[in-house]
C-alpha cells in the first residue's frame, strides 16, 4: 500500500515514516528545503521535493498514493516569527490545494494531523471533540480553518478524511521540550508563570504515530471521524518541570511569575529580540501556553479504535533526555 507523508522531515514526520517503512508500507514523502537527515531510513523511502503550496509537486507526488499522512505545517519558533498570512498560506491554503488534489486522484484515506491548540482556552476540562472552536493565535488559526476545509470536502464531496487533534507533542527530536531541558540545564532555575499551576496533557510522539497509524488500519470507523488525543498522564508545569530537572540530575530553583507581568515581558521580548535575528525567550503565545489548562477526554478513539496511549510521562521524558544525550545536544 503506497503512502504519501507531508512534513516527513519534522519532528513527528520522521518517527510516522519509520513505523510505516517497519510495517510494510511503501513511502513516499512530499518534502520542502530542510533535509532527510535519516539517511539509512532515505533509502527505504521515495523523496519529493517541492512546496505543500505549489500544485505541480502536489500532483507528482500524489500519483499511485492510497493514503496521505498530511503533516506539513509552519509553525514558527516564535508565533510573530512570520507574519499571519504566512500561517494561513502553508497551513490554510496549503490543505486547501492538497485536499482538492487528493480528491481528484482518488485518495483512499486522508489523515491530517491538527492541534488542540484549535479549541483554545478551554471554559470547562476535559475538553473533547464536541468543544466549540476559539483559537487565539495565527498557527491555531490557520490549522482551525485548514481543518474547517477537509470538514466541508468529507461532508460535501465525501473526502474519505480523519482529523486527529493531537495535544503537545514530546520525544526524541521535538525542539520546544529541548529547549525547557536546555534553560534547567544552564540556569538551575526555571521561571513559572502563576507558580506552574496550569495542567496540560503532552503525548509521547510514539503513542501518536501509533494513534496516525490506528486511523488508517481502521480507516472502516475513522472516516469521517475527528479524534482528540491526548497522553497517558495529566500534570502540572511546576511537576513537568521538576521532573525534567530530577531525569537531568540537576537542582532545580523554580520561581513565579504573575501572568500579567510574563505578558508583559512576552511582548517586550517580541518587539526586542527579532529585529536582531534573536529568537525571543518569551512571548505571549508562550505564556498562553504555560499558563492555560489543557486537559483532554480521549475516550472517542479510546473506544472507536481501541487506542491505549502506553508512555508514562516519566518514561517518555527519560528517553527524549537519553537521545538528546547521545545526539550531543545537552
Amino acid at each position: 500500500m503506497s503512502v504519501l507523508v507531508t512534513g516527513a522531515t519534522g519532528f513527528v514526520g520522521q518517527h510516522l515514516i519509520h513505523e510505516l517503512v517497519r510495517k510494510g508500507f511503501q513511502v513516499k514523502c512530499l518534502v520542502h528545503r530542510r533535509p532527510f537527515s535519516n539517511k539509512q531510513l532515505e533509502k527505504a523511502i521515495e523523496l519529493v521535493t517541492g512546496d505543500i503550496t505549489d500544485i505541480l509537486y502536489i500532483r507528482n507526488a500524489l500519483k499511485d498514493v492510497d493514503i496521505v499522512f498530511h503533516l506539513a505545517a509552519l509553525l514558527g519558533r516564535w508565533q510573530s516569527e512570520y507574519p499571519d498570512y504566512e500561517y494561513y498560506r502553508v497551513n490554510f491554503i496549503g490543505t486547501k490545494l492538497l485536499v482538492e488534489q487528493c480528491l481528484k486522484a482518488g485518495v483512499n484515506h486522508f489523515v491530517y494531523l491538527s492541534s488542540t491548540g484549535v479549541i483554545g482556552r478551554v471554559k470547562e476540562t476535559p475538553a473533547d471533540e464536541s468543544c466549540p472552536c476559539s483559537p487565539i493565535f495565527p498557527y491555531e488559526r490557520s490549522k482551525y480553518l485548514a481543518e474547517l476545509k477537509v470538514r466541508n470536502a468529507v461532508e460535501k464531496r465525501s473526502f474519505p478524511a480523519t482529523i486527529v487533534r493531537a495535544s503537545h507533542i514530546y520525544g526524541p527530536g521535538d525542539t520546544n521540550t529541548f529547549k525547557i531541558f536546555k534553560v534547567i540545564k544552564r540556569l538551575k532555575a526555571f521561571p513559572l508563570i502563576d507558580g506552574g499551576r496550569a495542567i496540560f496533557q503532552p503525548i509521547y510522539v510514539k503513542d501518536l504515530v501509533e494513534a496516525l497509524i490506528l486511523c488508517v488500519e481502521k480507516r472502516n470507523i475513522s472516516i469521517g471521524k475527528t479524534y482528540v488525543i491526548a497522553g497517558k498522564d495529566r500534570v502540572s508545569f511546576r511537576d513537568f518541570i521538576r521532573l525534567s530537572a530530577e531525569l537531568l540530575k540537576i537542582p532545580l530553583l523554580c520561581l513565579s511569575i504573575p501572568r500579567p507581568l510574563a505578558n508583559f515581558i512576552g511582548l517586550a521580548c517580541e518587539a526586542t529580540f527579532p529585529p536582531f535575528h534573536r529568537e525571543p525567550p518569551l512571548t505571549r503565545s508562550r505564556v498562553e501556553f504555560f499558563s492555560r489548562n489543557q486537559i483532554y477526554c480521549i475516550n472517542k478513539i479510546c473506544e472507536e479504535l481501541g487506542f491505549r496511549p502506553g508512555t508514562s510521562l516519566r518514561s517518555g521524558l527519560q528517553e527524549a533526555i537519553n537521545w538528546y544525550m547521545k545526539s550531543g545536544f545537552l
